[in-house]
């Protein structure tokens, strides 16, 4: 027996299924696709402070961070208070980041993406010599 001569069977076979697809486009559309708030709280971010010899914050210093997979690199500039903030970074990339000021540079710390924190905080020394 096929389709059309059963055509009420059918029918209701349709009509469910299109509900039922209906249903999921909309819950999708309301709560998102699975796993996306899971996405969206996996993302990390790195702050801290640049910082001299005698823990007085660095203003206008150059805070670098290099993707180690990508190689590509984001800085920021410090203000008075010497912090710095990066934010959402890959959970499955490593990450180098380091410090300029006045022609000097601090050595480079490792972020790694074994390392599960969602915030590191990183205080960063740079040898002015001020």
């Amino acid at each position: 027996m096929n389709c059309m001569q059963a055509s009420r069977s059918c029918g209701k076979r349709v009509l469910t299924a299109a509900i039922a697809l209906g249903a999921i486009v909309w819950m999708t559309n309301v709560f998102g696709t699975p796993g996306s708030a899971f996405a969206q709280t996996a993302r990390r971010s790195v702050q801290g402070r640049v910082v001299n010899a005698n823990d007085v914050p660095v203003r206008s210093a150059i805070v670098y961070l290099s993707d180690t997979r990508t190689m590509t690199v984001e800085t920021y500039i410090t203000q008075e208070d010497g912090a710095y903030n990066f934010e959402q970074l890959s959970p499955n990339d490593d990450y180098k980041l380091w410090a300029q000021a006045a022609g000097k540079k601090s050595k480079p710390k490792i972020l790694s993406s074994f390392d599960d924190r969602p915030i590191f905080r990183v205080i960063i020394r740079i040898d002015t010599g001020k």
